[in-house]
């Protein structure tokens, strides 16, 4: 008789793993194990390519926030915020990009640029005008004329502060006219002004200067008329800690002390 032993010999090699998958349990332990495996696999792969491959590179890269119309000034649109500082990579970023709000200043957008689309420097050329780069929004820039001692010509400058004044003679009642001087608008940027009074000889001191200001649409409205019906006068404000009192119209009967409250 054969011992155990020898009949465990002559079975097959493999039996134990027929009697596996022969069974529902057993099939499916071993799938398990099988997509675990390939999971790993998968993993190992992937982190050895990861490795093996440099991360991108991104960039920071201006960013029309909204559309920027041909002949924006670049001054205009690096100082309202036109833009969005957006991160890119660097093979997605345009040839010529602006990374810096500082290179637009003195530029001028050459065509329209809409809102997402990078702003290069083919969008941009240099040249921008000193006027309109000032402007935006309700300013408005007007020229105004007036002779040396009206407009403080040889005191002001590009950049100086200034208080508009308006004087003209106002109707009352019977046709009679009275004088009446005001305060247009305050704390005025000037755009341009000569660097000294116009000269053509003989009457100089009468001759029209003419004077860049930078001011609101009403305002405007406002100065226009007091120059073409009366006088305007610019008055110098300090270049710091300027402050304002507040003021009613004056008139010539307030002026020496004639006002309504002496005859009441």
């Amino acid at each position: 008789m054969q011992t155990p032993a020898e009949l465990a010999s002559k079975l097959p090699a493999n039996l134990g793993s027929r009697k596996i998958l022969s069974t529902r349990r057993g099939t499916i332990g071993v799938a398990t194990l099988a997509a675990v495996a390939a999971l790993v696999v998968l993993l190992v792969f992937m982190n050895n390519y990861r490795q093996s491959v440099p991360s991108a590179t991104t960039v920071k890269a201006l960013v029309a926030g909204r559309v920027i119309e041909k002949g924006t000034p670049g001054d205009v649109v690096a100082g309202s915020n036109l833009f969005d500082v957006q991160s890119v990579r660097e093979d997605q970023l345009v040839g010529g990009a602006f990374t810096d709000p500082g290179a637009l200043r003195g530029q001028v957008a050459t065509t329209d640029i809409y809102k997402g689309q990078q702003l290069t420097s083919a969008d941009f050329a240099p040249g921008a005008d000193p006027i309109t780069s000032e402007l935006e929004g309700t300013d408005r820039a007007i020229s105004v004329p007036l002779d040396a001692a009206h407009g403080n010509i040889g005191n002001i400058h590009a950049g100086s502060r200034v208080d508009v004044l308006g004087g003209l003679n106002a109707e009352i009642s019977g046709g009679a006219a009275r004088p009446i001087l005001d305060v247009l608008a305050r704390d005025v940027l000037v755009l341009a002004a000569p660097d000294k009074p116009a000269s053509t000889g003989v009457g100089s001191s009468s001759t029209t200067n003419q004077v860049e200001l930078r001011v609101s649409d009403v305002e405007a409205s406002r100065i226009a008329l007091a120059s073409d019906q009366g006088k305007v006068w610019l008055t110098v404000r300090p270049p710091t800690i300027a402050k304002n009192t507040p003021t009613k119209p004056v008139e010539l009967g307030s002026l020496i002390g004639l006002g309504s409250s002496s005859g009441g």
